[in-house]
């Protein structure tokens, strides 16, 4: 589902600039949205003879290209765009947003809740820039079966974009509550009680109410503006779903519309994503058959290998066990038990919920940074890791180790991280000082001692960096 809030996402932050590129994306038409974003750069990139294109049509061009599974036209779009931008406060956040989002896609979740924490950490962010990973951030909690972390990060998210004059972001936030709380009401109906990956956030919020309040807010928005006709899409094919898990079989009729209108955008990953979620509806509203049906479409539609795909073995589990296919339900089911396990070591180490977003000691890298360089360049960063203690390592060594030149290292760093390796160092530095202050035995040896054990000597960069990267200053860690 993470698409349709993607795609709104994209188009509220370039209403602005590309207003046309936004429409499309609001009506779910991507293919025009990314014709619109192309006009704008120009021939081959540019805005015209001797223009540069802008880094809001590159990264138009770069986020209708990821909707419509164009991975690496995509990536190539997100780098011209980052190259763009003359300010590395502006490349560094849009970097974590980029790879935050491309990582989402993969279902690469730990890597893509670094790249958001980051975004909601930086001062440079903007407050739509903090909403959007925000929203980041929920969706990943909701896809892990963290509820209480996801309301948690969607009620900041809420508290965000109240400030925003356009009443648009607050509806995009209820939207995404108001499609969390369907999603847990289904997969945790009585019919679906051995979906045990979702069982522990089973109190979820009123879904009835949040349909309800969604729909008024929508007639509201309305008086105003039209709400975005993927919202609206994305609501009714919600109400349908709740309808067809307390067995009203009637539902799957409608629910076959938004699919033949979903295929309409292109958009592969959506499509196949709601014939799950149809399945789940269907086999919590007693339809195994309709479930069946749904869930082979699907697969014909989409035959992609994902990353994670719990709920479609969980439903092709149920299927044959209610078929009287014992053989196949034991082999699906223990698949799902597998991918399961596997999901939750792999990706739920370095999740956290927002109110406890604190960078890990460097013992174990960021991924977001590791996400955002290229292969060749993350030996480097490794090397800074394994060696950030020692107070004589310099960009030369680092460059020397990997075999290029430090101009060479220098840029790939700012252009990927919109950061210096230096820049990367201190960060790291300041990581591994902070975790250590935040414990009983970090605090009890001193701030500089730890300090500059942890190779930063000079206590006035020691404070003043310290106060810019966690916004407040040592002494205060060290309290906690």
């Amino acid at each position: 589902m993470f698409q349709i809030y993607f795609a709104l996402v994209s188009a509220l932050s370039q209403a602005d600039e590309l207003p046309s590129y936004a429409m499309a994306m609001q009506d779910g038409d991507f293919d025009a949205a990314l014709r619109h974003a192309q006009r704008a750069a120009g021939p081959d990139g540019a805005a015209g003879p001797g223009v540069s294109a802008s880094a809001p049509a590159c990264l138009a061009m770069a986020d209708a290209a990821l909707l419509l599974g164009h991975e690496v036209d995509a990536d190539e779009h997100f780098r011209r765009a980052q190259k763009l931008l003359v300010s590395h406060d502006a490349l560094r956040v849009l970097s974590c947003r980029n790879t935050g989002w491309q990582a989402l896609s993969l279902h690469r979740y730990s890597a893509a809740m670094q790249c958001f924490a980051r975004v909601t950490q930086d001062g440079a962010a903007s407050a739509r820039q903090k909403v959007e990973a925000v929203l980041g951030v929920a969706l990943i909690h909701h896809q892990l079966g963290q509820q209480a972390a996801c309301d948690e990060a969607l009620g900041h998210a809420r508290a965000l974009a109240a400030d925003d004059d356009d009443a648009r972001w607050a509806l995009l936030v209820d939207l995404l509550a108001l499609d969390c709380a369907v999603q847990l009401a289904v997969r945790c109906s009585a019919g679906l009680r051995d979906h045990v990956f979702w069982q522990p956030g089973a109190a979820g919020a009123d879904h009835q109410l949040l349909l309800g309040r969604f729909a008024a807010a929508m007639a509201a928005q309305d008086a105003a503006r039209p709400a975005p006709e993927l919202a609206a899409q994305r609501h009714g094919c919600l109400a349908l779903l709740l309808r067809l898990a307390d067995g009203e079989r009637d539902a799957m009729l409608a629910l076959q519309r938004h699919v033949d209108q979903s295929r309409r955008w292109n958009c592969l990953s959506y499509s196949s994503g709601v014939h799950v979620e149809i399945a789940l509806a269907a086999l919590a509203g007693g339809q195994p058959d309709l479930a069946e049906q749904t869930l082979q479409r699907g697969q014909r539609a989409d035959r992609r290998a994902l990353r994670w795909s719990l709920d479609q073995r969980y439903c092709q589990a149920k299927i044959a066990m209610l078929k009287g296919d014992a053989a196949d339900a034991l082999r699906f089911y223990a698949g799902y038990t597998s991918e399961a396990l596997q999901c939750l070591r792999s990706e739920t180490q370095v999740i956290k919920a927002l109110h406890g977003v604190v960078r890990e000691a460097v013992g174990q890298p960021s991924d977001d940074i590791s996400a955002r360089l290229p292969a060749k360049y993350r030996r480097a960063y490794r090397y800074i890791v394994d060696n950030y203690r020692n107070n004589d390592l310099s960009t030369g060594e680092i460059a020397a180790h990997i075999g290029v030149t430090e101009r060479a290292l220098q840029l790939a760093f700012r252009e990927r991280l919109g950061m210096s390796p230096t820049a990367v160092l201190r960060r790291l530095r300041l990581d591994a000082v902070r975790a250590e202050l935040m414990t009983e035995q970090g605090g009890g040896e001193g701030i500089l001692k730890t300090a500059n054990r942890l190779g930063l000597k000079s206590r006035s960069s020691l404070i003043r960096g310290y106060r810019k990267q966690f916004n407040e200053a040592p002494s205060a860690s060290a309290c906690r």
